[in-house]
């Protein structure tokens, strides 16, 4: 029989009222035993025979059942016998005013909490419902943990204070590959790998053997040899007299999470390798304005330092004072997503020294949201030198032709690598969205496979239970309906079929930054001015538009019609410079027109006995017939003051024409729209063709 422990005099608090049922066709019992339960706190419920007894416990929940075992109907024993094969979790006191011996060790035998004799006193009553409710809370309680303990995803291991494993977990068994009859009895150096050194285990054991909690990584090897890495929390549990008894460890595989720190480190490395390599200040502010990056040129051309950067730097104060103003609207236009035009500034040093700059911003966005700004400044001294000089050229006299021409072509070679530089700079930010486009939703979609695999592993949770339970023999229909209820709440078929379109989209968000990262290795290839080697214009083409898609995507829809056509002798990095300058050419031509709908860009390409042909075409506004002739001139432009340089089609013939034998022509149709066709002859030419304008 089990009897009230000795001693005992506290109760746990009652969280909420507890209900007892009252089985017993006696009305002056159900009465007393009302009155004591009432008495005690509890909600009483009262059946004078066994079929309302068992309709109440199947639509009530009910803590704890007094069962009188002589009643009407069904008696007890058949009540007790329902209570067992139905599963029914609730502590029962069985009631007789038989003092049958046999008949109590059945009903003990058969689950029942406590047997009373009749007649008993209030105290008795009260003593028995507060322990039997009491250690069934702590039976709960030991369930929910068993049940905590089996199904937690994290390794848990129970050692002596030696080391000896007393208790494992399934997730200790997932991790290392032991289970728990191998792990048993064995000491925990069983994970030991030898990556680490002795100080580090001494340091260990030190630690945790005067009591404190330790927290750190192991390097461990698994049952199969193979090494992984796991976070690890080992906590002492002590005796009264706080005597060490044994160690709880809770484990943590992060194999592949250092394997994405690793990679992410070493994509920051390369990142930062590469921007370091650029000749321009590259740098990036938060919302406030304030740096937070800087590449090494953007530091050296300022005058600051890396503790200076940490310190803070408000974007602001790179320019001097009187442009601090306009530096501060400009950035609060850009974060609103307003556009401006005037991104020429005087660039203050550290020291106080100033410089002409050129600015390129772009927003930095987050689902939808802008967090900051990324941009690149142009030191444009020398341009600016070269402006003024070729100022002062204009109001010479006729004798200095002959120097100034010469002067000229020193500032014209200038002119044309600045040009360079500034196509770049207005490229990178366009990279750099074009790049964290496919990342971003990479990173979404591996939060997605995470919160997918949490939902699928909670089910599969819920099938080993159903599994464990059908293995006992205590499978239920009620284990079922919940398996189809989680199922339902999951959508667990939409998230499996939606699986393999994570997968496949994150693939092409891969294959599309390798794209742009192949096509950037293209174009930043370098061979000497002068040197000339076989080339697919084709593909020169195809990296063009990839670096350049962001400067027409929000305009212009390009349609490549590119037949099969042999390589030419060429400089590629010239050329690439000069299809890059007719696509942005045409995509700002288009824009030009400030219309709703997008233009259309062609680009064809093909080929005769002579010449290779490529035709870039837009539906643009057309140039108009009076200043057809004018385009190829150095610094002529239509656009307006601060957009342009007017050096982009003049340097574009210069390579064409001058460079490479070839020819580049422009032709503006009556339908409208520009068609400039670049010829490159297939066989070297001692003398260079004279470009021409057809209408």
């Amino acid at each position: 029989m089990n009897t009230p422990e000795a001693g005992r005099t506290a109760f746990p608090a009652q969280k909420k009222a507890k209900t007892v049922l009252i089985a017993d066709d006696s009305a002056v019992m159900r009465k007393m035993l009302t009155h004591t339960l009432q008495k005690l706190g509890y909600t009483t419920l009262t059946a004078s025979n066994g079929n309302s007894c068992q309709e109440i416990l199947n639509r009530s929940r009910i803590d704890l059942l007094f069962l009188d075992i002589n009643m009407p109907g069904k008696n007890g024993m058949e009540i007790l016998s329902y209570i067992h094969e139905h599963h029914l979790e609730l502590p029962v006191v069985m009631i007789s005013g038989s003092d049958d011996i046999e008949q109590a060790l059945r009903c003990l035998k058969m689950g029942a909490y406590e047997y009373l004799l009749k007649p008993f006193g209030a105290d008795r009553v009260a003593i028995t419902a507060k322990n039997a409710l009491y250690e069934s809370e702590l039976r709960h309680n030991l369930d929910l943990f068993s049940t905590a303990m089996m199904q937690l995803p994290l390794g848990v291991v129970i050692t002596d204070e030696k080391g000896i494993i007393k208790y494992t977990n399934p997730g200790f068994t997932a991790i290392t590959g032991y289970s728990e009859q191998e792990a048993k009895e064995q000491s925990i150096s069983i994970l030991k790998s030898g990556k680490q050194s002795e100080e580090y285990y001494r340091r260990f054991w030190q630690q945790i053997s005067s009591g404190k909690i330790w927290q750190g990584e192991f390097i461990n090897r698994k049952k199969n040899g193979a090494f992984y890495t796991e976070h690890c929390i080992v906590s002492p549990i002590t005796d009264p007299t706080q005597g060490i008894t044994y160690f709880i460890s809770i484990k943590q595989d992060i194999t592949e999470r250092k394997k994405e720190q690793q990679a992410l480190a070493e994509s920051e490395r390369r990142f930062q390798e590469l921007a370091d390599l650029l000749p321009q200040p590259i740098f990036e502010t938060d919302s406030k304005g304030i740096i937070t990056y800087s590449n090494n040129r953007g530091l050296d051309l300022f005058g600051y330092s890396e503790d200076d950067l940490v310190k803070g730097i408000h974007s602001t104060e790179l320019f001097i004072p009187e442009e601090r103003e306009k530096a501060g609207n400009n950035i609060r236009l850009l974060l609103d997503g307003k556009p401006f035009e005037n991104n020429e500034y005087q660039g203050h040093k550290k020291d106080g020294t100033t410089f002409p700059a050129l600015v390129y911003t772009a927003p930095v966005t987050r689902a939808g949201k802008t967090l900051g700004i990324r941009g690149i400044i142009l030191d444009i001294s020398k341009r600016k030198e070269a402006e003024e000089k070729l100022r002062e050229l204009n109001q010479t006299l006729e004798e200095r032709v002959q120097e100034r021409t010469r002067e000229l072509e020193i500032t014209h070679q200038q002119m044309i690598l600045q040009e360079k530089l500034a196509s770049i700079g207005q490229l990178a930010a366009g990279l750099a969205h074009e790049i964290n486009n496919p990342v971003n939703f990479v990173r979404l979609n591996l939060a997605t496979l995470k919160e997918d695999l949490g939902d699928l592993q909670s089910i599969l949770e819920e099938y080993r239970t159903v599994s464990r339970q059908a293995k006992a023999g205590k499978l239920s229909p009620d284990s079922f309906a919940k398996i189809d209820t989680i199922e339902k709440e999951l959508d667990i078929d939409a998230l499996i079929d939606e699986l393999p379109e994570i997968f496949a989209e994150s693939e092409r968000g891969f294959e599309r930054i390798g794209t742009i990262i192949e096509s950037m290795r293209n174009f930043s290839f370098r061979h000497d001015i002068d040197e000339r080697v076989l080339f697919d214009l084709n593909k020169g083409i195809r990296d063009t538009l990839v670096i350049a898609r962001n400067e027409y995507r929000y305009h212009a829809n390009v349609e490549t019609l590119l037949g099969k056509i042999p390589q030419v002798l060429c400089n590629p990095e010239q050329l690439n410079q000069v299809f890059l300058n007719l696509i942005v050419n045409s995509a700002h031509a288009i824009a030009s027109l400030k219309q709703e709908e997008k233009g259309t860009i062609t680009i064809e390409t093909g080929h005769d006995k002579e010449n290779v042909y490529c035709h870039i075409k837009d539906d643009g506004p057309g140039i108009p017939e009076e200043i057809q002739h004018r385009i190829f001139e150095p610094f002529f432009t239509t656009k307006e003051p601060g957009s342009g340089t007017g050096l982009g089609l003049s340097i574009s013939y210069d390579i064409i024409v001058h460079k490479h034998n070839g020819q580049l022509t422009v032709n503006c149709p009556p339908q409208g729209g520009t068609v400039f066709t670049i010829a490159l002859p297939l066989e070297p030419q001692t003398e260079p063709e004279v470009y021409e304008t057809t209408k």
